[in-house]
């Protein structure tokens, strides 16, 4: 079973460009249970799809900030 997550980043640390959401993209998805990213410089969201078995939300919102970018959750389904 899988879960989206979606995330709004909220800081001054913004997705500028392709190369941001490439970046978010391949450190979301080393995480074991991450199996989908979609990151966009237009929004500023992250939409993550995880097995929720092996990954948390807030496991996924760590590395995002690890990575510089301060988010909220936004939108989560269930």
């Amino acid at each position: 079973m899988t879960r989206a997550v979606d995330f709004t980043v909220v800081g001054e640390q913004k997705i500028h460009c392709a190369g941001c959401e490439a970046r978010i993209g391949g450190a979301l998805r080393r995480i074991p249970g991450v199996r989908h990213v979609a990151a966009s410089a237009h929004t500023q969201r992250v939409v993550v799809t995880i097995n929720p078995a092996q990954v948390t939300p807030e496991q996924v919102g760590a590395k995002l900030e690890e990575l510089g970018y301060e988010v909220t959750p936004s939108g989560n389904s269930p």
